[in-house]
């Protein structure tokens, strides 16, 4: 994703800004719900509203999920638009861009999602959704 930013000086020069794009994908061994409220016995429950919108933003105060005890550990972030992958990059941590506060999982700054999925199942195949923060 591109910005375009201006310079201060009266110039025809743009320079693009690059925004990361990144996509949240859970562990293969995650029981995952979606719904309004936290699920007995599944580790990580996304809010069902995050998924009836081809885009949102969220901000620090908005709930995305619940997690388990097992936290943050469910979520693996990866670059959502791999063209030339670099093996020896560091990892992306969910914990860059979320945090889990007594259950509740948030995002750290505002943040743009690009939901995914519809159903529990497509999610954990493919991913739960992209994001950018903003």
């Amino acid at each position: 994703m591109h910005t375009l930013k201006t310079m201060n000086k009266p110039s025809n020069a743009i320079t693009p800004m690059v925004h990361g794009l990144y996509k949240l994908t859970l562990k293969p061994s995650v029981n995952l719900a979606i719904q309004t409220k936290p699920v007995f016995g599944a580790n990580v429950t996304l809010h069902s509203d995050i998924i009836e919108h081809a885009s949102f933003i969220a901000n620090p105060d908005s709930v995305i999920g619940w997690l388990d005890l097992g936290g943050l550990a469910y979520l693996c972030v990866e670059e959502g638009i791999q063209f030339n992958q670099d093996e020896t990059a560091p990892p992306f941590l969910p914990s860059q861009f979320l945090h889990c506060d007594g259950g509740i999982l948030r995002v750290n700054t505002p943040t743009r999602f690009y939901p995914i999925a519809k159903t529990s199942s497509e999610a954990l195949k493919h991913g739960a959704f992209y994001f950018t923060p903003m």
